[in-house]
């Protein structure tokens, strides 16, 4: 069973992922900028590109200069089809439109005070979208169940720091990180951690002393996301002081929109008390087009949520749950299927806009 680090793709999904015109693959590793690999993949060998390689694409996109406007790459114009081509900065121009830039917010939640959202499952599925863009990650898991952390293929986290260890303990942040695969470390939770509201508690400053112990390592990442637990707790309060953009996950049923007068109201008290004003998304999650209450939920967190709504809607997919069972992303499930297409999305969303 192959986990997220072991992740590999062919051309045309590398093509797919990046945006690339596919017929320009072949060049791309030609002029160095893309290295594709053979490998056997059963009994024959195959031209893959490694995870690595795909981060050390998009870092070279992000690093060539194509002409930026703040952190935004605009594009040269394309030459005719017969122009030999020797430029990288045209190649690249000519291939893609896509070239991400710096992340809009680099600190972010995925919360929701409600259990069952599929919250850590979107999380898990955008750290490594993110991941696979060639962004520095630390993904943080707050909730004792640790299921981002089994997401991200840890077993023994019983064995390992958590940030209860950090906030409770004193034990310096670094030491509780570690790394689960190229670009992408990983600050694990287990059960003890479900014991951290009475001594947090008692510490003076408890709400800002997770924000004062990531400002420790902020500047080592592109981006920091956090799973929380599904809770009203103090742990979850000192994540929404740290965090620039709270990713509020709902999933499109009753129960979890008659919840989010209570996310919204907790989120907005938060605000008020720290005379903070924060980022909020929304995530319309576990969408059925087939279903009438799918479309009425959907229909309703628009309504009442306009300003905070995602674009960007996740359909209810058994790429998700294979993935989750796998312990890698939906493409390396299905790189052609709605799961792929939606998390892609979401991640480009969260990201950039």
């Amino acid at each position: 069973m192959g986990s997220f680090k072991d992740i590999c793709f062919t051309p045309a999904e590398f093509a797919n992922i990046a945006k690339v015109d596919r017929y320009k693959v072949q060049i791309l590793e030609n002029q160095g900028i893309l290295k594709i690999t053979k490998r056997k993949i059963g009994n024959v060998d195959r031209k893959m590109i490694m995870l690595e390689d795909m981060q050390d694409y998009f870092k070279t996109l992000r690093s060539i200069s194509l002409g930026r406007q703040g952190d935004q790459i605009s594009t040269l114009v394309a030459p005719s089809s017969d122009t030999v081509i020797e430029d990288p900065i045209e190649l690249v121009a000519t291939a893609t439109l896509f070239a991400p830039g710096k992340p809009k917010h680099k600190c972010q939640m995925f919360y929701n005070v409600k259990g069952g959202t599929g919250k850590s499952t979107l999380t898990a599925q955008y750290i490594m979208r993110a991941a696979m863009m060639g962004y520095r990650v630390l993904a943080i898991d707050l909730d004792g169940q640790g299921h981002l952390t089994v997401n991200l293929d840890v077993l023994d986290a019983h064995e390992r720091p958590t940030i209860y260890d950090v906030l409770i303990n004193d034990l310096p942040i670094t030491e509780a990180i570690m790394n689960v695969a190229p670009g992408l470390d990983l600050i694990p939770a287990n059960l003890g951690l479900c014991n951290i509201e009475i001594p947090l508690n008692n510490k003076t400053r408890r709400e800002y002393r997770l924000s004062e112990a990531l400002s420790k390592i902020v500047d080592q990442y592109d981006l920091i996301v956090a799973d929380t637990n599904p809770a009203a707790s103090i742990l979850n309060g000192s994540m929404l002081v740290a965090a620039d953009l709270v990713n509020v996950v709902c999933a499109t049923n009753p129960l979890s929109f008659h919840g989010m007068s209570l996310v919204m109201a907790t989120i907005e008290q938060m605000e008020q008390e720290f005379r903070r004003t924060l980022s909020i998304r929304i995530i319309p999650n576990m969408y059925d087009n087939r279903e009438v209450i799918s479309q009425e939920v959907l229909g309703e967190l628009r309504a009442q949520f306009p300003d905070f709504c995602a674009n960007t809607v996740v359909n209810r997919s058994a790429d998700l749950n294979e993935a989750t069972k796998r312990r890698t992303t939906v493409w390396d499930v299905n790189s052609k299927g709605v799961a792929a297409h939606d998390i892609n999305q979401l991640t480009e969303e969260l990201l950039l806009n």
